[in-house]
């Protein structure tokens, strides 16, 4: 390294801008004395120097190793990509809020970034994210909050399991006289969310599926939507994975299955989705969701 050569450098730079070197010390934040060391060849520029020497007269650490400018298009935007990414504020794991102001813990740290050949095509290799913004993995996760593994219990309603606000085992569901619809009343001085069991389809009931009462299934379950969102933010739940549940009161002679919001708890019990039916017309949303065409450019 010509240290003559980075320091004219250092000059021709300077003086192109119209800077003194006081002038140019005040943008770098050293000393005056600093600047005349560098531009007599006498002292190379530190690290923090470097990237301020670059961001404010746009010279690069390898034009200043060399004294040299690089007129190579393509070589000078690569160094310069990396360069502007010294200050990069990555985002590598930590909680984040959804749209509907729901907290979820987020790590990126592992995820795969593929890379290209720099002609635009995929190269074939790959790192992880970590890797290619050269950043810190999270060395403290927070701790597992789980509740341990409880029993399932068919006197019980649970809320908010995976898609579905609410799922309803059969023997709540034959308790209030195995009925074909069922609607939900709310009261929202009270927090009581009542299930009613329904003679006729109105547009505000949901069907249950005559074979939900066959012995093979364990129940049915309700996507929530909009309606679960506002349950869940009305109980004060911040992460939407919570799963829930509560004991209800079942009144057999009304035909409906009473919950207070109140009085609903954090489960530990594991649910399959396989085993709960969905209402008829939430299903056949969900299979032509799954079967829309996927138009072509």
């Amino acid at each position: 390294m010509d240290l003559k050569k980075t320091g004219r450098l250092i000059i021709k730079k300077r003086k192109e801008l119209g800077l003194t070197q006081e002038q140019l010390s005040e943008k770098l934040f050293v000393t005056p004395q600093a600047v005349s060391l560098w531009e007599k060849g006498l002292r190379y520029p530190d690290p923090t120097a470097t990237v301020m020497i670059y961001r404010v007269l746009g010279l690069n650490p390898v034009e200043l190793l060399t004294g040299l400018e690089m007129y190579n298009d393509d070589a000078k935007k690569a160094v310069a990509a990396h360069m502007n990414r010294i200050d990069e504020n990555v985002f590598v794991a930590g909680t984040v809020v959804d749209e509907d102001g729901f907290e979820e813990y987020l790590d990126l740290s592992e995820g795969i970034v593929y890379l290209g050949d720099g002609k635009g095509n995929a190269s074939g290799k790959k790192v992880t994210y970590s890797d290619y913004f050269n950043v810190e993995k999270p060395t403290d996760r927070p701790a597992e909050d789980k509740l341990p593994k409880s029993e399932y219990d068919p006197g019980k309603i649970y809320l908010n399991f995976g898609n579905s606000i609410i799922v309803i085992p059969v023997e709540l569901l034959e308790a209030i006289g195995r009925p074909q619809y069922f609607g939900f009343r709310w009261n929202q001085e009270t927090m009581n969310l009542i299930i009613v069991a329904e003679d006729e389809k109105t547009e505000d009931n949901f069907d249950i599926p005559e074979k939900v009462y066959n012995g093979k299934w364990k129940g049915i379950r309700v996507y929530g939507g909009q309606f679960g969102v506002m349950l869940l933010k009305l109980m004060g739940i911040r992460n939407r994975r919570e799963m829930l549940e509560v004991t209800p009161i079942v009144d057999v002679k009304q035909r409906g299955i009473g919950i207070w919001l109140d009085d609903v708890k954090r489960s530990g019990v594991e649910l399959s989705g396989l085993e709960y039916l969905l209402p008829q017309w939430q299903y056949e949303e969900l299979i032509a969701e799954d079967e829309e065409p996927i138009e072509e450019d």
